[in-house]
């Protein structure tokens, strides 16, 4: 029988050993496998951050090359040449992308060529040098007068902030951004003062009850607010605003300067896009019922404006709009875009509350219907030139304001931008 059972158990450990073997080699190729799958998945992060980066060197280089335009072109010229040749190398970038960053900038390169050969051949300069110097100085000078009253404003510096507007205002009489930080100050300041008397009232009336029960009535604290203040206040919670919105925003408000000469109208919408990093996206029936097609000619030159102000103007010639959807901005109609528009109440009760008999005892020694109606007005001026002033209805805009003095609230009819920035800072 041993002789029978000797071939069997070669056989099995034959088998066994292949088994063995086989399993070693799938382990290997598995191994082998998610090694692979991992050099592709790091390979597509690197392509990522190497298409994000040549973006950026893209966008600083035609800020640069604005700015250099009308300095000196040659310069700018060099450099948009040399962003171009990078470009044509570039192996990370998506090829739509690629070929549209490829038009932005030959565009521009157009562009700088046109306005070089224009100053050679300029025979008088509009201005004196001096004259000229003299003019981009007070254009500086206005705008870090702007900025500083901006931040002053941030601190919570009102008292300052108001001083150095009007300040600006006599330095500056016939400018506009003056005009507007001077009335801004006024009402911000007439509001600081109502709210003040408001709470002198408060405490002074508090202090008076306080000493009439004192005998009788235990201390209620230092002030006596309505009973219903926080839930007052509760009604004026932030609109929530996602951090893409956020960022949108953030772009929207970017200060750039733009010269096009018969660009074609998706290379224009194409550079902003890349100038504030943003994608704009276009409705090509909008687009369609506008007669307008990707090669419209643009004509826009514009110096140290907002990323929104360049597109409203550009749009608005054509009776189109852009609006913030869906976390993107997209271009369209200027009647759908009205028909977007948000309707939405902001309670300021606690702002501009009279008192009322129901929340004193011995009266209403607070301030009268007549200082609350010059409270709402100075609110409802105060986010009319300070809110996205072009967006209302008073500047030529679509939005709306109102007050309902049932409910003591804002009824505001305005796009998704200025919702977010009265929900976020104003009316917080």
């Amino acid at each position: 029988m041993t002789w029978k059972t000797l071939p069997m158990v070669r056989f099995l450990l034959l088998a066994q050993g292949i088994l063995a073997a086989g399993l070693v080699l799938a382990t290997q190729a598995q191994a082998q496998s998610e090694n692979k799958d991992d050099l592709l998945d790091r390979q597509r992060r690197l392509l990522e951050v190497q298409s994000q980066k040549t973006e950026a060197d893209i966008r600083a280089v035609l800020s640069e090359a604005q700015r250099l335009t009308a300095t000196d072109p040659a310069l700018a010229l060099e450099k948009l040449r040399g962003a171009l040749a990078k470009l044509d190398d570039d192996n990370a970038l998506a090829a739509k992308r690629k070929e549209t960053l490829t038009r932005v900038l030959k565009d521009r390169i157009r562009v700088t060529e046109l306005a070089e050969r224009s100053r050679d051949t300029e025979k008088s300069p509009a201005l004196h040098p001096k004259q000229e110097d003299q003019k981009e100085s007070q254009k500086d000078e206005l705008q870090r007068s702007l900025d500083h009253i901006r931040t002053l404003r941030k601190d919570g510096k009102m008292e300052e902030a108001n001083q150095a507007a009007k300040e600006l205002l006599k330095k500056y009489p016939s400018k506009t951004a003056a005009q507007t930080a001077a009335r801004t100050a006024s009402a911000a300041e007439f509001l600081a003062n109502s709210r003040s008397i408001r709470n002198d009232s408060r405490q002074r009336t508090a202090a008076v009850s306080r000493d009439i029960d004192r005998s009788a009535t235990p201390s209620a604290g230092d002030i006596e607010f309505p009973k219903d203040f926080q839930e007052r206040t509760k009604n004026r919670a932030a609109v929530n605003t996602s951090a893409k919105e956020k960022a949108i925003l953030k772009a929207l408000n970017t200060t750039v300067t733009v010269d096009f000469k018969n660009s074609k109208f998706q290379d224009v919408i194409d550079t902003l896009s890349t100038l504030i990093g943003q994608p704009i996206l276009l409705d090509q029936n909008a687009l369609e019922e506008a007669k307008i097609t990707y090669d419209t000619p643009i004509n826009l030159k514009v110096k140290g404006v907002t990323a929104r102000t360049i597109l409203r103007k550009i749009l608005g010639e054509f009776s189109l709009a852009y609006m913030i959807k869906e976390e993107t901005i997209q271009v369209t109609s200027a009647l759908k875009a009205r028909e977007t528009m948000i309707t939405r109440t902001y309670n300021i009760s606690d702002i501009i509350d009279t008192g009322g008999l129901d929340t004193l005892r011995f009266g209403n020694p607070g301030i009268s219907a007549v200082q609350m109606v010059q409270n709402v007005n100075a609110i409802m001026d105060l986010i009319q030139t300070s809110v996205d002033p072009d967006s209302w209805k008073k500047n030529g805009g679509q939005g709306t304001i109102a007050f309902n003095p049932s409910t003591m609230a804002l009824i505001i009819r305005n796009n998704a931008e200025v919702h977010s920035a009265l929900g976020t800072g104003l009316l917080k």
